[in-house]
């Protein structure tokens, strides 16, 4: 299987992404902290046929939810909620979270 590839500088965003995945997730994510609300960024395999399920966005951001503190996080996804973002194209991140 080929590398996962972000598709993104860290550069190229205003945000400070933290690793949030664990070795039973199917894809990367990150999380990080914008208006003092917390999010997770899932990034699927750039290569379709990688991905759990093929009619995944390639980036999706979710709410998260903090069940540590500041210090020591513990950043899930808030469950009760629906993605705020979806898109293939990482164009379309990188303008969503400069917005």
């Amino acid at each position: 299987m080929e590398e996962l590839k972000l598709g993104f500088n860290s550069h190229d965003i205003p945000v400070t992404l933290v690793n949030n995945t664990s070795p039973n997730d199917s894809c990367a994510s990150f999380y990080f902290c914008q208006g003092g609300e917390y999010y997770l960024l899932w990034v699927e395999h750039q290569n379709v046929e990688y991905r759990e399920r093929d009619d995944l966005p390639r980036y999706a951001i979710s709410c998260a939810i903090n069940e540590g503190d500041d210090e020591n996080p513990e950043i899930y996804s808030d469950t009760s909620k629906n993605d705020i973002f979806r898109a293939d194209d990482v164009k379309d991140l990188i303008a969503y979270l400069h917005s």
